[in-house]
């Protein structure tokens, strides 16, 4: 039996599975928490994410498994942007630099640069640069780009000591191979690159800055692999300290929300994937390439060799929910799921009898809106309060403000010819939270059907690296084999369609009069 190794690092905490390549059985399995947790500014401990990669591999391999490695595939967060200096360390961890910001892993979710990314979108509309199309005419500030601008107007000495940047899951197929490899998820939908192009215009970015141009190929220097490609076998030191085989392939690393749409089988043209966790995302394959308006972004074999993919999605998800418990929930209804012995979450739930009667709209823009329309400087809001709202209409306001928000990005879609045929749903919110699944299915008017399976990002992963060794032909091939087989389906509340239909109506008025209303300030 040949077994393959599927890392997940996510925003809170990473996890690693040992997984059978003929079935898809799950023989080992670590997570764990980041030690440090997300620091101020929204950047992170370099030990937490470097240090914990060995110790995932170590503990995911018990010693009856080590000689039946074939693979391993790393999936992050993205764009969570990675320092690296000439000898190959973290800027993080030099101890000159040690309580430098900028010297930091800077989260996906660090905005700090929006500044330098409306300013590159700007000039980018004035030159009518031709990458920007593919990124519905923005430019976020969570992508390389105005991250590494950021560093340079700020901090020049870092700036300089930065010999390559990487995406996170980059970073990690450099730590296990030794070797620079790229990914055309992480170039194409997070760095401005694609295959037809290469990198921004020459003349834009030396507009932007002189000399930025050669400086950002340089430190984003290396091939440019696709999803499930082998980039290299692991390192003979790391093979030889864990106890592995010498010739584990090593897969392409790929952004955490596009390994779920391979466990559940999402490959094909018309397929949307969402991903609900911290975050959400929106995958979709489709043949020919497509402009998508104020959708980020555009990638020719981004998910899938041999398609275009489109990564959509909302900034806040999981988090929204987690700020609001956290912040504006009374300490009666804690004590009151504390005496039951319930989840705070599904007492919550319970206690909405009429969901199609929700009196309030919530535009989910609590961490800027990422999509439809991308504007990270957008904040949300909550219309319709009165002295009579309970904490349970705000937390259902919410549930449906997220699935409306989603909502918006399928119809942009659509309206540009990129079909939505079918929707398949995994991440920890579909498995913990069934009545908010009900809500998107509710709102969105579709069958949404969620894969019985907690880890699906790092189950894709895994088929990944089975497609890296050589296993298995393509993902396709991979999923049939080893991917979720089991699935919880939702279908829209059909008596109910009228109300969902207002609901979804109120909600697109709320989020015109928000842009209007924040434009204007």
């Amino acid at each position: 039996m040949k077994t393959v190794i599927g890392i997940d690092y996510g925003t809170q905490s990473a996890r690693a599975l040992l997984l059978s390549a003929e079935d898809g059985r799950v023989l080992a399995s670590y997570s764990s928490p980041y030690p440090h947790g997300i620091l101020p500014g929204d950047l992170c401990s370099a030990e937490d994410y470097e240090d914990l990669l060995y110790i995932l591999l170590r503990k995911v391999t018990p010693e009856e498994y080590r000689s039946t490695v074939a693979g391993i595939c790393v999936d992050a967060t993205s764009m969570t942007l990675v320092p690296v200096a000439a000898d190959g360390e973290i800027l993080g961890r030099k101890p000159e630099f040690a309580n430098e910001p900028h010297a930091q892993i800077k989260l996906w979710k660090c905005h700090s640069a929006q500044a330098q990314a409306k300013e590159a979108e700007d000039l980018a509309r004035k030159m009518n640069a031709a990458f920007i199309r593919r990124t519905g005419g923005r430019i976020s500030s969570e992508w390389m780009l105005p991250k590494l601008l950021k560093i340079r107007d700020e901090a020049p000495e870092i700036y300089e000591k930065i010999d390559l940047a990487f995406d996170l899951c980059e970073f990690f197929t450099y730590r296990l191979t030794g070797e620079i490899h790229r990914g055309t998820g992480s170039m194409g939908f997070k760095a401005n690159w694609s295959p037809e192009q290469g990198f921004p215009d020459r003349d834009f970015m030396e507009a932007l800055r002189p000399g930025f141009a050669d400086e950002y190929a340089y430190k984003l220097r290396g091939p440019v692999n696709t999803p499930g490609e082998k980039v290299g076998v692991l390192r003979k030191e790391l093979s030889d300290k864990l106890g592995l085989p010498d010739n584990v392939a090593v897969a392409t690393g790929v952004l955490d929300g596009f390994t779920s749409l391979v466990s559940l089988g999402a490959l094909q043209e018309g397929d949307g994937a969402m991903i609900l966790g911290t975050s959400s995302t929106l995958t979709l394959q489709f043949p020919e390439y497509r402009e998508v308006p104020e959708v980020c972004g555009v990638a020719k074999d981004g998910l899938t060799k041999g398609l275009y993919g489109l990564d959509s999605g909302q900034c806040a998800n999981g988090d929204l929910l987690a700020w609001f418990l956290e912040n504006g929930l009374p300490g009666k209804i804690t004590d009151e799921a504390k005496e039951r012995g319930m989840n705070v979450h599904a007492l919550l739930c319970e206690k909405m009898k009429e969901p199609w009667n929700c009196a309030l709209t919530v535009v989910d823009w609590f961490n800027g809106s990422r999509n439809a329309p991308s504007d990270l400087s957008l904040t949300g809001s909550i219309h319709g309060m009165t002295l009579r709202t309970k904490p349970e209409d705000i937390y259902l306001a919410m549930l449906q403000g997220l699935a409306c928000g989603m909502g918006e990005n399928i119809a942009v879609c659509e309206e540009c010819g990129v079909p939505v045929k079918r929707i398949v749903a995994t991440g920890g919110i579909t498995e913990k939270n069934p009545f908010m699944m009900q809500q998107y299915a509710n709102i969105l008017d579709r069958d949404i059907a969620v894969g019985n399976f907690p880890e699906g990002p790092a189950l894709g992963a895994g088929i990944f690296a089975a497609v890296a060794a050589g296993i298995y032909p393509d993902a396709l091939a991979g999923f049939e084999a080893m991917g979720v087989k089991k699935f919880t389906h939702y279908a829209p509340d059909q008596a109910h369609r009228a109300e969902y239909a207002a609901i979804r109506q109120r909600n697109h008025a709320a989020r015109l009069m928000e842009v209007r209303r924040q434009k204007e300030k």
